[in-house]
């Protein structure tokens, strides 16, 4: 997930459950008005501690800092968040990839020394499809003196158009995975599109969006049992994008499709159209039969529905909209993560 206010903010929030069935990652992406790396790593920090996710077992990937602030961007910026939370005794798993520099890797591992949590080996593009063997990631874990056992291996497949197509890319990479005893292997992947899709289609009241990574689990937990599931969340995969002032709207996620609700602004350009769109939610089939109940954000919608809260703007939608997703996620997942955490047991025994 982009390491922004809704996001973590929907993390604040999340159920006892949620929180026991998620390993976030938390990309370190800097705003357009950041002008040092010290800046975004700052905002992000105090987030975290303000918005209460010590108890999160969280990994950061500050590679997205490279491309505005140059190479070792990355190195620096978990080198800084290792210091800013350290003195709160929080610790996180740095994110390395297989293209990093081993040689730039030092600071890295005195974190996961210093920590004792390990690492998070977050695969894409060129690697995640041409995946020969693993010896790049085990020479990625020998610069860290880390065990394969204190690694979770993460194939991000990243914005996916062909379920089918991406199954089969993937069966290499994951064969070879599976000759070592990782901490985890999570498969992830995002479908929900960029803005400028939004932009081009009709402005329907209710759209729906299929999530093509549901359908990708089904077909990796036929073929690939003990595999983790991976998602972007309501976020497209891509960059964030800045400076949006959408219309009131909620990407409301639906087992196997997103249903998002829009309505056009005020015409004075306010929001307080949102109140009618969360009542249309309330009163449609989307709605959880567990109510307000089923998540932080489901309350927040009920109470704009009923005016009880301001209507909010673009930052608050998202973080109902995730709140919402994580919630929805868990509930259909957490079944099958039992019966494997089972399998295992009986297996060790």
């Amino acid at each position: 997930m982009k390491g922004r206010s809704p996001n973590l903010q929907a993390l604040e929030n999340a159920s006892d459950l949620v929180r026991r069935n998620i390993r976030p990652i938390v990309e370190v992406v800097p705003r357009d008005g950041d002008g040092d790396i010290k800046t975004t790593v700052k905002r992000i920090a105090k987030q975290i501690k303000t918005y209460g996710l010590h108890d999160l077992v969280l990994a950061f990937d500050a590679a997205p800092l490279a491309v505005r602030f140059g190479g070792s961007a990355p190195m620096e910026a978990l080198n800084l968040l290792d210091a800013e939370l350290g003195a709160f005794n929080f610790s996180f798993r740095p994110v390395v990839y297989p293209e990093d520099d081993p040689r730039s890797l030092e600071g890295v591992r005195h974190i996961v020394g210093a920590h004792h949590i390990g690492v998070c080996l977050r695969v894409n593009e060129p690697y995640v499809y041409n995946l020969s063997d693993s010896r790049i990631l085990l020479e990625q874990l020998d610069a860290l003196g880390l065990p394969v056992e204190r690694a979770d291996v993460v194939l991000d497949c990243g914005f996916i158009q062909d379920v089918r197509d991406t199954v089969a890319r993937l069966s290499g990479p994951v064969r070879h995975l599976q000759d070592h005893p990782w901490c985890s292997v999570t498969i992830a992947a995002g479908s929900f599109p960029a803005p400028d899709f939004f932009a081009n289609t009709p402005r329907q009241r209710v759209m729906s969006i299929p999530r093509l990574e549901a359908e990708l689990w089904t077909h990796i937990c036929q073929r690939w049992p003990g595999i983790h599931y991976g998602d972007y969340g309501v976020d497209h995969p891509g960059p964030p994008s800045e400076g949006l002032r959408p219309d009131p709207n909620l990407r409301y996620t639906v087992a196997e499709k997103w249903r998002f609700y829009r309505q056009p602004k005020d015409p004075s350009g306010r929001h307080h159209s949102f109140y009618r769109l969360c009542r249309d939610l309330l009163k449609s089939r989307d709605w959880p039969l567990e109510g307000p109940t089923f998540s932080w954000g489901d309350q927040r919608i009920d109470l704009a529905a009923r005016e009880d809260i301001g209507p909010g703007s673009g930052a608050q939608w998202k973080a109902y909209s995730m709140s919402h997703h994580l919630a929805v996620i868990v509930a259909l997942l957490e079944p099958a993560y039992v019966t494997q955490s089972a399998a295992a047991n009986s297996n060790v025994r």
